[in-house]
């Protein structure tokens, strides 16, 4: 076996000496031996997060725990009392006749409207402001008749089903709403017409005819 020449084990063992000695004495340099320090291992670490086996009470979330519906339930919208108060509403109490329903909401539309009408109108500091703020209100009932009248050509069509679901948001059957259609819309909409014109007359006759000592007139 050939042995290694004497220049190639010089130049080995003055490759290796300065490395496996603890002290290096640098040459044409007086200074202190500097030391050689063994490398150094990296550590690596993993950041995990970890579901808390306790889940946080929402609030806020989708109504039955189905976001596909589209509505969020809330401590105020799914509290009984609200949802009483909703379903007492005209506009949700599909029991009763479209037409019974346009007279209740007309009523109170034309009841309230006299008031504003009367305080605030032009005339409101000549002795016909009564008579200008009722007329007033009565004519904001013939716009909104007209509205209603214009909405309900332009969404429904003579004949067709109702629109509304037939069933509930707990997947209960029910009838769907007949004020969702040609015929239902045409009835609330005359319901309000006549509702709203009698509020006004109501209004008027307790204020002006009757002449109840009221504070504000």
């Amino acid at each position: 076996m050939a042995t290694a020449s004497p220049m190639a084990s010089q130049l080995k063992s003055s490759f290796t000496s300065p490395i496996t000695r603890a002290l290096v004495s640098p040459k044409g340099l007086s200074a202190s031996p500097l030391k050689v320090l063994p490398s150094r291992r990296l550590h690596s670490f993993t950041i995990k997060a970890v579901q808390s086996e306790k889940s946080n009470f929402q609030v806020i979330q989708p109504i039955n725990g189905d976001p596909f519906i589209g509505s969020l339930e809330t401590p105020v919208t799914s509290s009984p009392l609200i949802a009483w108060y909703l379903s007492n509403l005209p506009a949700y109490r599909t029991a009763v006749s479209p037409l019974l329903r346009g007279i209740e909401v007309g009523l109170a539309h034309g009841f309230l409207l006299v008031g504003p009408f009367v305080k605030t109108g032009p005339l409101r500091n000549t002795p016909y402001a009564g008579g200008a703020g009722s007329l007033a209100a009565a004519g904001l009932v013939v716009i909104l008749s007209m509205c209603l009248t214009m909405y309900g050509i332009a969404s429904f069509n003579e004949g067709e089903p109702s629109t509304a679901p037939g069933l509930t948001l707990t997947g209960r059957k029910k009838e769907p709403d007949q004020l969702q259609t040609a015929d239902g819309w045409a009835k609330f909409t005359g319901g309000f017409f006549f509702g709203g014109i009698s509020g006004v007359t109501w209004a008027y006759i307790l204020l002006y005819v009757v002449n109840l000592p009221y504070f504000f007139k």
